[in-house]
């Protein structure tokens, strides 16, 4: 019996480890597959945004309330094409002017908060929204307007890395959401409209 229960409380222990550490590549490979979260942009390598729930549907959305709303606003509130990353009970959202917010699933309480320091003299071609950020392990990922990668770590939001992709005084901006492709973290930049070279780094 009590071999039994060891083993058991090492296995609980390693699934807790796992869901600690965070997504994986496979984890992101069989996002389709996992309805209870949203780990990529476009829920899975095909990028089709399809689920397999089926208790929302045709016959009941109607009777579908807000739960809670949560506000990404301020004097920043300049529009909102972010999709959303959920895991482990937070969704995590970016915003306008290179912003990334951590929100409980179930309450709608803003867990932290990130703005990134943006320069003087920033060039967006195309607005000032953010598409969205990629999870992987313990990091939070996305691209800010200024041209950099940044990381967060998931629990806190505090920066791990800061790295620079492009020179935005030529005109380069990071908009879209980044893809995580074998460990590696793959953007492209904007600023086609002031005749910048696009390009996809990883």
């Amino acid at each position: 019996m009590k071999r039994v229960l060891l083993v058991g409380s090492i296995l609980a222990g390693l699934a807790v480890a796992a869901q600690a550490a965070g997504p994986t590549d496979a984890d992101l490979l069989r996002d389709a597959e996992t309805p209870g979260d949203v780990l990529t942009y476009g829920m899975g390598p095909l990028g089709q945004r399809y689920s397999p729930l089926d208790r929302i549907h045709t016959g009941n959305v109607q009777r579908l309330v807000p739960a809670w709303a949560f506000s990404l606003g301020g004097e920043k509130q300049r529009g909102q094409e972010s999709q959303p990353i959920v895991y482990d009970g937070t969704i995590y959202v970016t915003g306008s002017y290179s912003r990334v917010f951590a929100v409980d699933a179930r309450t709608g309480r803003k867990k932290w908060e990130y703005n990134a320091r943006l320069p003087e003299g920033i060039m967006p071609c195309c607005d000032v929204v953010n598409r969205g950020a990629a999870i992987y392990g313990d990091k939070i990922i996305f691209g800010t307007l200024d041209a950099r990668l940044v990381a967060l770590d998931r629990n806190t939001g505090r920066v791990v890395w800061n790295v620079k992709v492009e020179d935005h005084q030529g005109g380069y901006a990071i908009t879209a959401a980044p893809l995580i492709v074998k460990g590696k973290v793959v953007t492209g930049v904007s600023g086609g409209e002031f005749g910048i070279v696009g390009k996809v780094n990883a």
